[in-house]
């Protein structure tokens, strides 16, 4: 199973980041991983503009949980 990374910082505090997860419906190839990262990534920077974009990976069988 491929999962998107997305981690965002505070603008304000770049030290203080979170990881989200999008969930999708169908599952994603690592095509569509890659092809759609920099719009979700976007349309929550537009939505929550106290947040950046720090960086985002495509993550192949590898459990939940860990640090940002």
């Amino acid at each position: 199973m491929i999962e998107m990374v997305l981690v965002y910082c505070l603008v304000a505090r770049p030290q203080q980041c979170t990881e989200q997860r999008p969930v999708f419906e169908e599952p994603l190839s690592g095509f569509a991983c890659l092809a759609n990262a920099q719009s979700i990534a976007s349309s929550y920077v537009l939505e929550h503009p106290e947040w950046q974009l720090a960086r985002w990976r495509c993550e192949i069988d590898k459990p939940r949980g860990g640090a940002a």
